[in-house]
């Protein structure tokens, strides 16, 4: 059980033509994919334009198949046709639905979605859906994926491109699959016409805690360079000098009214002459006082919105808190930037420059010779305190008209800590004492998230039932726990307990479970059916600490063997340590990496079902005449 609620950590995603949400469906497979994209220019708005022609294939595993077809637009994105026949007939009544898109956490979005149901009648019906789409900007043209909701048996891919157009095209994700690539040049067009064939790739499958799409399926990141076309020179992004000077575009004059950001900031900082206090004290109000909130809508996916203007209502994206976070510490002197950067969930980094590398956006502050990236959306991290999400990152910082990159730093598995002291006694058939928990960096974040979203009269009631894990037998009294609401500090509980479940008696011996917790005992992998790597939320350092007084007159007589399982990518220990009049468990549990590979589970599991079995080792205590 965990109090911890589901938080969507992937913040404002910046590129706007990517939502990966598939789960595969087998009631229907495609037996053929046919997408087309053509460059072309547009005399009316002088400006280059993706033509795409979009067309499926679906045949029908069952009888009396209704499946829905959805294809996602936007602003930049229009859908200027479709069709569908069934068995070689236009499907009767085809009415497609266009509406808005919405999206757990997302605020607003221009992204919309038409679909309509495809009904195939019979097993072995075929339905053929084609839509027509013109998008407006290829800097919005980023991906291609070879992979669709569904089994694809046989695809193609062409990409026209007029020799007036300088694109790259990469390929990523193709090594486990079929796929041949043929480049022809079409002299009356001038442009060279590429084609990808490909078969049996299966369908899209969404999995708990896997690698975002860019690292699984296969695709085409599109990079549009120039174009030389009307008349006119135009740039996309030819270099990340490009790139960033059109973010830098979009991020000029995003104060607003300096005054009122300037006097916020004073405000915030009365009666502080530390500059490291005043820096938290303007970081923690961003953190604790601007509700996050997700907001795509074209251009505007990529533009801040004002400081003031966040200020004034009280919530903004993740591009708007970084830029109130930039504005109150530039107001009072400090050198604060704009960072953009992609979270982990994207494979890219800015070695290609696209619009696809990036989703998020921090604040960089420059201060005595360090930076410090604050990412005003992690409520609860402290200054110097990264989320996995973010660690090891690249990131493009502001430097006038010129950029930095560097990178976040990457945090060892001791910036986060669920640490559990306890002394116990055994009165009347039940352990009994006194329990000191502590949590630092996302633990405690997790800790504080839960928390923090629970009315204040029922804090103590969650808290309580978490530490339990829900076990009636667990029962706790006296509980005392620190502020949730300051970053800087751990989190801390003390309490105490009187656990009826972790001891048995037979005769006069003790059969004790010191261990109410067993973290990741139910963590083994049905290899079967697992499909990709798995990747664990963030670093983990689990110590727990058991002091057991001994009854007078008695004795440990079985005391279980140590555990010591040490791999590169995690820790299990357990120990135990007799003493005089009392004994010692020990647990340390340790996730060094956050990403396990597939090729890992097979040992993975083994190591489990050894700290399985250790956590399954009863203590027996019995009198000492025995």
């Amino acid at each position: 059980m965990t109090i911890k609620q589901l938080i969507a950590y992937s913040c404002c995603m910046l590129c706007t033509l990517g939502a990966f949400a598939f789960q595969g469906d087998s009631l229907v497979n495609i037996t053929s994919l046919k997408n087309e994209y053509e460059f072309k220019w547009n005399n009316q708005t002088a400006k280059v334009e993706v033509k795409q022609k979009l067309s499926n294939t679906y045949s029908s595993n069952a009888y009396s198949v209704n499946y829905t077809v959805s294809e996602f637009y936007n602003n930049n994105i229009s859908i200027d046709a479709v069709s569908c026949k069934v068995d070689g007939h236009n499907q009767r009544g085809l009415k497609p639905t266009y509406t808005y898109y919405g999206q757990d956490d997302v605020f607003y979005s221009d992204a919309r979605v038409c679909y309509f149901p495809l009904v195939l009648p019979k097993k072995g019906s075929t339905g053929t859906v084609t839509f027509e789409e013109t998008l407006n900007d290829p800097r919005y043209f980023t991906n291609i994926y070879f992979s669709d909701a569904a089994i694809v048996q046989q695809g193609e891919v062409s990409i026209k491109i007029p020799r007036w157009m300088k694109v790259d095209i990469k390929e990523l994700n193709f090594n486990s699959f079929s796929i041949k690539k043929t480049s022809e040049y079409i002299t009356a067009e001038n442009a060279d016409l590429v084609t990808y064939t490909f078969s049996n790739i299966p369908a899209m499958k969404r999995e708990d805690n896997s690698p975002g799409p860019t690292y699984i399926y296969p695709h085409l990141l599109i990079l549009c360079k120039t174009a030389n076309a009307g008349g006119k020179q135009l740039t996309y992004f030819n270099t990340l000098a490009d790139q960033y000077a059109w973010y830098r575009e979009l991020a000029k004059n995003v104060v607003g009214d300096e005054a009122v950001i300037s006097a916020k900031a004073k405000e915030l900082t009365a009666g502080l002459t530390n500059d490291m206090d005043r820096i938290k004290a303007l970081f923690y109000y961003v953190q604790d006082n601007i509700r996050y909130i997700a907001f795509e809508d074209g251009m505007a996916g990529f533009k801040p919105e004002k400081a003031d203007e966040v200020l004034r209502k009280k919530y903004g994206d993740c591009k708007g808190m970084a830029n109130l976070t930039k504005a109150l510490l530039v107001s009072q002197g400090f050198d604060a930037r704009l960072c953009w950067l992609g979270t982990r969930h994207i494979a890219y980094d800015y070695q290609t420059p696209s619009m696809a590398v990036d989703n998020h956006m921090i604040c960089g502050l420059n201060y005595k010779g360090k930076t410090y990236y604050l990412d005003a959306t992690e409520t609860y991290l402290g200054i110097n305190e990264y989320a996995e999400r973010i660690q090891g990152r690249q990131v493009l910082m502001e430097e006038g008209d010129k950029f930095i990159l560097s990178k976040v730093p990457v945090a060892k598995a001791l910036q986060n800590n669920d640490q559990e002291v306890s002394k116990l006694s055994i009165i009347n058939n039940a352990l009994v004492g006194k329990v000191n928990r502590v949590w630092k960096g996302e633990d405690k974040e997790g800790m504080l998230t839960g928390l923090n979203s629970i009315k204040h009269e029922n804090v103590d009631e969650a808290t309580m039932r978490y530490l339990s894990a829900n076990n009636a037998d667990y029962l706790i009294s006296n509980l005392l726990l620190s502020s949730t609401s300051n970053p800087d500090k751990d989190l801390t509980a003390a309490y105490d307990v009187e656990r009826k479940s972790g001891i048995s008696t037979f005769s006069k011996e003790y059969y004790i479970d010191l261990d109410s917790r067993k973290e990741f005992a139910e963590s083994a992998f049905k290899i079967a059916e697992r499909k990709h790597d798995y990747w664990f939320s963030s670093k983990k350092n689990i110590t727990t600490e058991i002091e057991l007084a001994i009854p007078a007159n008695y004795k440990a007589s079985s005391i279980p063997a140590d555990l010591n399982i040490v791999k590169p990518d995690y820790e299990f220990h357990i120990s135990y340590l007799s003493l005089p009049g009392k004994l010692v468990y020990k647990k340390v549990l340790i996730i060094k990496n956050t990403t396990l590979a597939k090729a890992k589970f097979v040992q993975w599991n083994q190591d489990i079902e050894l700290l399985n079995k250790a956590y399954n080792e009863n203590l027996i205590i019995k009198p000492i005449s025995q």
